[in-house]
């Protein structure tokens, strides 16, 4: 069952890949804007690390909730609402006079952008055809960083209004998602989804029936099943325990090690955005050929060696910068098959709902990395950070060698789990 009809491919690629965009470009915008957010408001360790976390707190909240309503309501009844939390809350934040008010925004920001995680990466793959499903599910997550690159841009070009300047940064990415969300209004339903629930059949399609033999929302708590989705969550947690807490303080590790002058650093930063998405664009050109596991793979076994070898020399100074380079480019290609992994296996009365659960808990590393990253610094410097981050890394690979099964150039029927679920199947 694929869906080829190319314009609303294109169109669901685009939008959903919107959303990834404004991911980027929020969490990427305030990592550089803390550095002078914090003189601002006198923000304590603690407070910064709350400012820094609020968004992914919001978006554990929002993955779990948006993710469960889009198979129940549907994909395009959401695919507008979660973005107008985004632009609401953006903008506000940037009018933030205090540390409570901009923790605030900025958690409510999150719901919506968390919310956009399960429903767009379902959208994607519902949309697109086995034999290029992987290379736009690729894509569409390569816009983060594209979001992220936007974001040094945006702070570079406003910096000179003064240390005000984030306000405008903030701004900016509220109005970013307006047309984004007008596009989505006019995006058809996924057939996928409706035929799950019966309100299409078509020729060499299945039926309802045989829709409803997948997974209800309480088969993904139990039994082997259950063990696959906590596995998968478990993967993407320890990724980005280590890819988060390293990943937004790239600002200022580079200014701490590296570079005196916070425009360097500004420089350096967009640099490290370069990589990422030189990254993207070899995964995206080969991951229909070589598989989700091999990408899977190289990206964790990269980031454990890099981790682990850039603890061990105790790397420092501008060395920083290409190191950081190589290891965003490789991390994308884990980071990227994580997210959008649960998107193919889960059948589509579960699948935005198993997507929403693996984003929630993926989000809780994220917060765990931005608050322990700082005081990890402190207590054991960058070399011993590095070394125990690299260590969840290998800890995550290993566990996606006994988990993870292909998925290439498969129709989503193929490769959907059922009840009889084997843990060990890898066809």
């Amino acid at each position: 069952m694929d869906f080829e009809n190319l314009r609303d491919k294109l169109k669901s690629f685009y939008l959903s890949s919107g959303g990834f965009f404004l991911d980027g470009y929020d969490l990427s915008v305030i990592s550089y804007a803390l550095l002078f957010i914090v003189k601002e408001m006198s923000l304590t360790p603690l407070q910064e690390g709350l400012v820094t976390a609020s968004s992914l707190m919001g978006m554990g909240i929002g993955a779990v909730l948006f993710g469960y309503l889009s198979d129940k309501l549907g994909r395009k009844k959401l695919f507008g609402l979660d973005l107008f939390f985004f632009t609401v809350f953006a903008i506000l934040s940037a009018f933030s006079t205090n540390m409570l008010e901009l923790f605030f925004f900025r958690f409510l920001l999150g719901i919506g952008i968390g919310g956009d995680y399960p429903i767009s990466s379902t959208i994607v793959s519902e949309f697109s055809s086995s034999k290029s499903r992987g290379k736009y599910l690729m894509g569409s997550v390569a816009m983060y960083w594209l979001g992220t690159l936007f974001s040094a841009i945006a702070n570079l070009i406003f910096l000179g209004t003064g240390d005000y300047f984030w306000r405008y940064s903030f701004t900016l990415g509220g109005i970013l998602a307006i047309p984004i969300i007008l596009g989505r209004i006019s995006l058809s339903e996924s057939p996928r989804w409706l035929i799950s629930k019966g309100l299409i059949n078509e020729e060499g399609l299945p039926t309802q029936e045989e829709e409803n033999k997948g997974l209800t929302t309480k088969d993904l708590m139990r039994g082997k099943i259950g063990i696959i989705l906590l596995s998968l969550s478990v993967i993407w947690f320890l990724f980005d325990v280590a890819s988060y807490g390293i990943g937004l303080y790239y600002p200022s590790l580079l200014h701490q090690f590296a570079f005196s002058s916070k425009v360097e650093t500004l420089y350096a930063t967009m640099l490290i955005s370069v990589g990422a998405i030189m990254g993207y664009a070899i995964a995206v050109a080969i991951i229909d050929e070589i598989g989700r596991r091999f990408t899977l793979f190289a990206g964790l076994g990269s980031m454990s060696v890099l981790l682990i070898l850039g603890g061990l020399t105790k790397i420092s100074g501008v060395i920083l910068l290409p190191y950081f380079m190589v290891f965003v480019a490789m991390e994308q290609w884990a980071g990227a098959v994580t997210l959008f992994y649960p998107a193919e296996i889960f059948p589509t009365s579960v699948r935005s709902t198993a997507q929403g659960i693996t984003t929630a808990v993926s989000r809780v590393g994220a917060v765990l990395g931005v608050f322990v990253f700082p005081s990890m610094v402190k207590s054991l410097g960058l070399a011993g950070s590095l070394l125990l981050f690299g260590t969840t890394s290998l800890l995550a690979l290993l566990i996606s060698i006994t988990t993870v099964k292909e998925t290439k150039k498969k129709k989503l029927e193929e490769v959907s789990l059922g009840k009889a679920t084997k843990v060990s199947n890898r066809t």
